[in-house]
């Protein structure tokens, strides 16, 4: 028989474990998130990226989703949706709309069009393979910042991804982008090819 330390404190183990008990599972996690976000839109409101970011990485930890389409869940939240997005229009806006706008009109383009990725005129391949670059230490950057403030494995996982091999990277999220809405169509699968993303 094991003897416990007379120092052993009975008391406060129990508080521990009554603290573990009371903690939500990941599926109880799960299903107060969703009930939140329902009923949030029930009242006409909308769910912040936050939120989602939140309820994707609480259904991943749940079990009910694979790797790969949580970080494509991560990716859309942080990248395309959230902070990613709004700082890369924020870089666009102060640092290369106005060096786009004369290549467009000496070209006839119209406001908004613009050529599809690699057939514009090779000074709009040049500046946008520089906004390219800019626009992916943007999202290197808010992947570490957000694997910081969450400490969730998955997102410092994303994040190491990124900054180690961003085409292993676009893998996995279009892994996950498949997970959740199926193969790509034509026109996408055509670009993805093009990228190294798909076979």
């Amino acid at each position: 028989m094991v003897r416990l330390n007379k120092r052993f404190d009975l008391q406060d183990s129990f508080r521990r474990l009554e603290r573990i008990a009371s903690q939500a599972s990941a599926p109880d996690r799960v299903e107060r998130l969703f009930q939140r976000h329902q009923a949030r839109r029930a009242r006409g409101g909308t769910v912040t990226w936050e939120e989602h970011l939140e309820f994707g990485l609480a259904v991943y930890d749940a079990g009910r989703m694979p790797a790969d389409a949580a970080v494509f869940w991560v990716q859309r939240a942080l990248i395309d949706a959230g902070p990613g997005e709004d700082q890369v229009q924020s870089l666009y806006g102060s640092e290369f709309h106005g060096r786009f706008e004369p290549i467009h009109k000496k070209h006839g383009l119209a406001d908004g069009d613009d050529w599809a990725p690699g057939e514009g005129p090779p000074e709009h391949e040049a500046l946008n393979a520089e906004f390219e670059e800019a626009e992916h230490r943007l999202y290197g950057e808010v992947l570490r910042e957000y694997a910081a403030k969450a400490a969730h494995p998955l997102i410092q996982e994303a994040a190491d991804l990124y900054q180690a091999d961003r085409l292993a990277f676009e893998r996995r999220v279009e892994k996950g982008r498949q997970w959740f809405f199926g193969p790509p169509d034509e026109a996408l699968a055509k670009y993805l090819r093009s990228q190294g993303i798909i076979d």
